[in-house]
């Protein structure tokens, strides 16, 4: 016979299990993102990243007048054009900023090869998520939701500077709030 502290340790192994269901108790498959981080880089270290593996996510910081010192101000990603010529095309604003801009280039990796098509849906699903959830003040779009992404967890790795280790879209896909979501009772 199981005990009730003996149970309540079970229950507690059984909530955290790794089986992920959506609301019709299905098992959802999930997209796994991972990204590896690396930086701080200066604008001289960026304009030489024009090679082939130069792509991936971005992120700026600097001084922003009210949230201070070593603020992220800005995710965006490098997709069809390397880091270089990307990031290049913010020079506008830079100028204008408080104090010297810090980068963080992200790459996308993993241990199984995938397809351009694949990795092309990696980099934009990690940068609504990533915008979404850290909310950069010079971000326009992305702010307030994520878009069509689902079923996706984005891991960060590396230097990732202020970014979270992980996001994902699990939170808005439970089932809590919905009429069969139930407290469990011990019986």
């Amino acid at each position: 016979m199981v005990s009730k502290s003996h149970f309540k340790i079970f229950l507690f192994l059984f909530l955290f299990n790794i089986e992920v269901t959506n609301g019709n108790n299905n098992q959802l498959i999930m997209t796994i993102i991972e990204i590896e981080w690396s930086g701080p880089y200066t604008l001289k270290d960026i304009q030489k990243m024009d090679g082939e593996s130069d792509y991936g996510i971005y992120q700026i910081y600097g001084t922003h007048t009210i949230f201070g010192e070593n603020s992220l101000l800005y995710i965006g990603k490098a997709q069809d054009q390397t880091f270089a010529t990307r990031i290049s095309q913010h020079k506008e604003w830079f100028n204008k900023e408080l104090s010297e801009l810090k980068f963080f280039i992200g790459q996308l990796g993993g241990t199984k090869l995938t397809t351009e098509k694949k990795w092309a849906q990696g980099i934009n699903d990690a940068e609504k998520l990533l915008i979404f959830f850290s909310s950069p003040p010079y971000n326009s779009q992305n702010l307030n939701d994520y878009g069509d992404v689902s079923e996706t967890i984005v891991l960060n790795f590396g230097k990732r500077n202020r970014l979270p280790m992980e996001v994902s879209t699990l939170y808005y896909e439970s089932d809590f709030g919905k009429e069969k979501w139930k407290i469990f009772e011990e019986k």
